[in-house]
């Protein structure tokens, strides 16, 4: 197997356990994750509202990034999709934990679970980041990497 399709499966597990094993960031007992996500999808599109729906669109297409990134070995275009898509959930964490966008942290909310047994794992990396947003970053990049890598 090619050196960019090894990347582009190492970059969407990473994605994936990222998303759905650690959080994003923590208030006890509510965590940040991908699950927490997933429970709030239905409350989300019953509220009505045209901002929270398309915020939450992108929030589904942010959880499956990993998967496509994973679709992404068939497809270099699909892998770079994917593989922007984790980048910018990255990015999005990122600019919450700098302060640097305060108008639009109330959308991280729509991130918060309550724990599913000794999911997910938080290990605090800075005042709000937990190890999921950075290894999100390491999956996204791998993934970039895989994408511009020889296939063959």
């Amino acid at each position: 197997m090619a050196l960019g399709k090894i990347l582009m499966i190492l970059g969407g597990i990473i994605t994936i356990v990222a998303t759905y094993v650690f959080t994003f960031y923590a208030f006890p007992p509510f965590y940040g994750w991908g699950i927490g996500a997933w429970l709030i999808v239905a409350d989300a599109f019953a509220s009505g509202e045209i901002m929270i729906i398309l915020i939450e669109i992108f929030i589904i297409l942010f959880l499956i990034a990993g998967v496509i990134q994973f679709i992404g070995v068939k497809s270099r275009a699909v892998g770079f999709i994917g593989s922007l898509l984790a980048l910018g959930g990255f990015i999005y964490f990122m600019l919450i934990e700098f302060s640097l966008i305060s108008s639009t942290a109330i959308y991280a909310l729509l991130f918060v679970g309550e724990a599913l047994g000794p999911l997910p794992i938080h290990i605090s990396v800075g005042s709000f980041a937990g190890l999921g947003v950075y290894l999100l970053a390491g999956g996204a990049v791998l993934g970039l990497i895989g994408t511009f890598v020889g296939r063959e």
